[in-house]
């Protein structure tokens, strides 16, 4: 394990590992041909949504298509302003998303494509990071007063029954449901120390599996099919609010939770981050810079973040591909 990471528990027993470990060949075309078809290939899974902004556009939610890597515009944004943090439920019949202004943020769901999406935690002005539950009944996310530090809160789909589920001296994102539907995972930060923690939602009881004070540990997302959690590790200041784009290298790695170990998927002086795993837990969809020229001061903040693009890597670290080449903004990926 990473020395600069620290594991403070572990549970059992492990629940499909070999999920994360096994994934069969699949012959990969050049970067500009379709995927060719086989049992694991991610053309057969559902669409990926993103967020793109496009020049002369405002910040729109797109969809990709795996087959031929063609994008649709589902949900489109306006002047006053942007989407972002696009999820699927699980049926693949609804959307949530993040509507954000400049003094505060609305959060939506829109049940179908080309209907009026319907706005939920009204009475928030911070609200971030949506994920469905497993059974699709409720959601959970990363939400606040305003100036207040991000808490946890769960909603039902149809915007009724909020409660904060996590709220102290922590400031809290991403956080993810657990395959059992009685857990979560979420990122937890103070002034000195960054962490990953496992809350048990009937009792509140929050338990941290990984912390650092020499590092960043972003967006958990919880495999759907492993006590294996994926988060991005930043190296430097683990404190949230002192991070600025000198921060901004970052790599995707996987926690196994039975046994501590933490393992680096995606190595490298970029910015690789905000990844969600596919359905069947094979693929690991992020965003990403890794293509681009180094950036070697702030001043190129607007540029850098312009460039990134969307790719998919397997657990493993293997099949690593990019899936959109645009001289714009896409990011936000999830499957």
């Amino acid at each position: 394990m990473a020395a600069r990471y620290s594991a403070t528990m572990r549970l059992s027993p492990p629940v499909g590992c070999a999920a994360l470990r096994t994934a069969a060949a699949i012959v990969m075309a050049a970067s500009t041909l379709p995927f060719i078809s086989c049992s694991e290939d991610p053309a057969r899974s559902r669409d990926i949504l993103f967020v793109s902004h496009r020049r002369g556009e405002h910040e729109n939610i797109y969809a990709l298509r795996l087959a031929d890597l063609t994008t649709r515009r589902l949900v489109e944004g306006d002047s006053a302003s942007s989407r972002s943090l696009p999820a699927w439920s699980p049926d693949g019949r609804s959307i949530a998303f993040i509507r954000e202004f400049d003094d505060h943020d609305e959060f939506y769901v829109l049940d179908s494509l080309g209907g009026t999406p319907r706005r939920l935690a009204a009475e928030l002005d911070a609200v971030a990071f949506p994920d469905w539950s497993p059974d699709g009944r409720f959601l959970l996310f990363s939400g606040g007063r305003k100036n207040d530090r991000l808490s946890v809160y769960l909603i039902r789909a149809d915007g009724s029954g909020i409660r904060s589920v996590l709220s102290d001296s922590l400031e809290y994102r991403c956080p993810s449901w657990a395959p059992d539907q009685q857990r979560f995972t979420v990122a937890g930060y103070g002034p000195k120390r960054s962490s990953i923690l496992v809350v048990d939602l009937a009792s509140r009881v929050a338990r941290i599996v990984l912390a650092a004070d020499t590092a960043f540990l972003d967006c958990p997302q919880w495999s759907p099919k492993a006590d294996v959690i994926l988060f991005t590790g930043f190296p430097g200041n683990p404190n949230l609010r002192a991070r600025g784009v000198r921060d901004a290298t970052g790599n995707l790695e996987l926690l196994d939770l039975p046994t501590g170990n933490v393992k680096v998927i995606t190595a490298g002086p970029d910015l690789s981050n905000y990844g969600h795993w596919s359905r069947d837990a094979r693929w690991i969809v992020f965003q990403s810079d890794r293509h681009a020229p180094p950036f070697r001061d702030s001043v190129a903040t607007h540029f850098r973040f312009d460039s990134l693009e969307i790719y998919i890597v397997r657990p493993d670290g293997s099949g690593i591909r990019r899936l959109t080449t645009n001289a714009y903004y896409d990011a936000h990926p999830s499957w």
